[in-house]
């Protein structure tokens, strides 16, 4: 997730409940607005987390000082900008953001922040990607993401075991298109949020999808029909998406399968497909060729990202068929996103072979989702190669196997940077893959 401080709200004496001036500093996710808090709040804030995570906290960005007179335009500017640039680095540390106390802030926060809106016995809309439509009916406005989850299980009677295999996600209808957006967090209000995000993007709606990138996981589903059912829309979803990238016999099988309502099958041979399990994102841009500056351009490309890699379809000219580049998530050591008022990029160094790292820059506007995805994928392994079995166990995994050294250390930070530390970069065995596979080609 990216969190940013654009701009604040000067609440005047007359508004103000105690009589005072004070300013509001409206933080955004993803570049959506998703609370306004006071200084005092955020100071309240960063000294709970000095508590829990001493250790972390001392290589986090400072927090800034408080200040005994009214501060000036540019003061206030001035802490803005630090306040930004401490928060960025506060959420690059996945066992901050996982705490109670961290979720517990942000969604009190929020609920605060749009307290005119709160409202119970609502009907709110959750979305599959063939675009059928489940009603949950009386819902809070503040009702977090896992209470509505929850109460979407019920509404189409998962098992509750299975249903931890699948989250809720935002996504955007272009086309009658479905293109994601972003994964909803545990922290905050899906009624609140969406009702913000719909300000910029009118059609956006929740969408329940698989959680997990391990396509193993999918048989433990397989054989339940109500999971089943949910893999088989997505399978189907994905295949149209990557139609037009893998040109194969095999979606003719598929039809065949589909109009004899062969769900299992479907799927079974649907995990056969180079691009099964991928979120596949338009409308990106990357400088090809990525290891010879002299003749490198700005190159028009999808990208699609799953089975723990980023791959790059690049149109280099208008006659050529697309070329594939693709990144590895075990070479890479480390990346940052980019927002500016002009530019969205994620940028990462990359172990293009032995003891020699690029750093590489894909320009897209979902370049915190792609941020988010690599978080997920690493997560991921790591929790697999702990002994984790199920997308549910991942964090408890990470949690119950690190030392409180390792908690506190999980990821460097710094300049906005998520950064893996020594030993879990080492965790992926580099050495011994790159004895086997350097990517020259790049």
């Amino acid at each position: 997730m990216h969190f940013s401080i654009p701009d604040t709200t000067e609440v005047s004496a007359k508004s103000s409940s105690n009589q005072q001036a004070y300013t509001l500093f409206n933080v955004h996710i993803n570049g959506i607005h998703f609370c306004s808090l006071r200084y005092s709040q955020l100071r309240t804030f960063n000294d709970e987390l000095q508590r829990l995570f001493s250790n972390t906290m001392a290589s986090i960005d400072s927090f800034p000082p408080k200040k005994f007179f009214a501060l000036s335009a540019r003061e206030t500017e001035e802490r803005r900008s630090s306040l930004e640039r401490y928060f960025q680095a506060v959420v690059q540390n996945r066992f901050i953001i996982t705490s109670s106390y961290f979720k517990e802030f942000f969604s009190n926060a929020q609920n605060e922040t749009f307290a005119s809106d709160t409202n119970e016995n609502l009907n709110l809309t959750i979305c599959l990607l063939n675009n059928h439509e489940i009603i949950i009916e009386n819902v809070s406005s503040t009702d977090t993401t896992s209470r509505l989850l929850d109460a979407c299980g019920k509404k189409i009677q998962i098992q509750q075991d299975f249903l931890t295999y699948f989250a809720l996600y935002f996504y955007d209808v272009k086309d009658n298109q479905l293109t994601i957006i972003r994964p909803l967090y545990e922290f905050e209000s899906p009624y609140l949020s969406l009702k913000q995000l719909k300000k910029t993007q009118q059609q956006a709606c929740i969408v329940l999808k698989r959680s997990y990138w391990d396509s193993e996981f999918d048989m433990k589903l397989i054989d339940d029909r109500r999971a089943r059912n949910l893999l088989y829309v997505q399978a189907q979803y994905e295949m149209e998406q990557s139609q037009d990238l893998y040109p194969s016999d095999i979606y003719r099988q598929l039809d065949i399968l589909r109009e004899n309502n062969s769900f299992k099958d479907y799927i079974l041979l649907a995990r056969t497909s180079k691009f099964y399990g991928h979120i596949i994102l338009k409308q990106c841009s990357i400088l090809y060729p990525i290891t010879d500056p002299t003749k490198q351009k700005l190159c028009q490309c999808l990208l699609s990202i799953g089975n723990n890699e980023l791959i790059c379809c690049v149109k280099t000219d208008a006659k050529k068929k697309l070329k594939e580049i693709t990144f590895k998530v075990t070479r890479i050591r480390c990346w940052k996103v980019n927002w500016t008022k002009s530019e969205i990029n994620l940028t990462f160094e990359y172990l293009i072979k032995k003891d020699h790292l690029e750093w590489i820059t894909i320009h897209t506007e979902q370049a915190a989702l792609v941020s988010n995805c690599l978080q997920s994928m690493v997560d991921e392994i790591l929790a697999k190669r702990a002994g984790a079995t199920s997308p549910s166990s991942t964090a408890t995994t990470n949690e119950t196997t690190a030392t409180s050294s390792e908690k506190n250390n999980a990821s460097k930070v710094g300049n906005g940077l998520m950064i893996r530390t020594e030993s879990n970069w080492k965790q992926f065995g580099n050495d011994e893959m790159l004895d086997e596979d350097n990517d020259d080609d790049l």
